[in-house]
């Protein structure tokens, strides 16, 4: 008899008389509870682990290409000013290159013909951001008589009119200093840039010199339009033949 319960204790077989009956609670699998201790070394990775949100992106990136600022030995960066502004001095004619001042080539006609070939002229207008509208241009004049025609200031040249509003770049469309506006239609001697003056020429909406000098059409009166501009210009010069590199090479 002892043995008999031992035996159903241990689950073994039922006691003597007793009818076996099924239990009230179902069974339950223990081994998962006894394994919880255990790190999950067969999970696939990433599975029964927190993820990391922040784990940077390691797949290859496809390559951008990036623009040439390395411009061609035919452009010559001619002139580069920030900051610029014009003066009650200027008289609306703000200088940006006078004789004397250091040139990147000291003939513009030969080897490379430049009179021929582009000056590129970009205007950046930074501020104020309400700027009045008006018009900008770049001209050159010839200093001195070496020449002999008894003139000074004398051949003169002049880009075409580009008009602004507000803040913004903006560029010159006639490109080919030989077919600027010429003063009494004589052309500038590009052989000897040493002896030009290049000056930004400060215009009103329609046109009009903002000048105290004695102009036809000459409208000072708009001045305080103006006077607080601040300006940006860059002269580039290309080449006859040769194909303007971009903006990008002058950042």
């Amino acid at each position: 008899m002892r043995i008999a319960i031992l035996t159903a204790l241990l689950g073994l077989a039922p006691l003597p008389g007793c009818s076996e009956k099924p239990s009230r609670h179902p069974s339950v699998d223990l081994a998962p509870l006894l394994d919880r201790g255990q790190p999950a070394a067969d999970l696939p990775p990433g599975e029964g682990q927190p993820l990391d949100a922040a784990q940077p992106d390691t797949s290859p990136q496809p390559d951008v290409a990036q623009p040439d600022l390395t411009p061609p030995n035919s452009e010559l960066l001619l002139y580069d000013g920030d900051n610029l502004q014009f003066t009650d001095a200027d008289k609306g004619f703000h200088p940006l290159i006078q004789p004397g001042d250091p040139l990147p080539a000291s003939n513009w006609a030969s080897p490379r013909d430049y009179y021929d070939g582009e000056l590129r002229v970009r205007y950046v207008i930074k501020s104020p951001a309400n700027q009045a509208a008006g018009q900008i241009q770049t001209c050159i004049w010839t200093i001195g008589n070496a020449d002999g025609d008894g003139k000074d200031y004398f051949p003169e040249s002049c880009s075409d009119q580009v008009p602004f509003s507000g803040t913004g770049e903006i560029f010159n469309a006639k490109l080919v200093p030989s077919t600027w506006w010429k003063n009494a239609g004589v052309p500038l001697v590009y052989s000897h840039p040493e002896r030009f003056l290049i000056r930004t020429v400060l215009r009103g909406p329609s046109g009009c010199n903002v000048t105290t000098y004695n102009v036809t059409g000459a409208c000072w009166n708009l001045w305080p339009d103006y006077q607080n501009m601040k300006f940006r210009v860059t002269l580039v010069m290309v080449a006859k033949g040769d194909t303007f590199s971009g903006w990008t090479s002058y950042p």
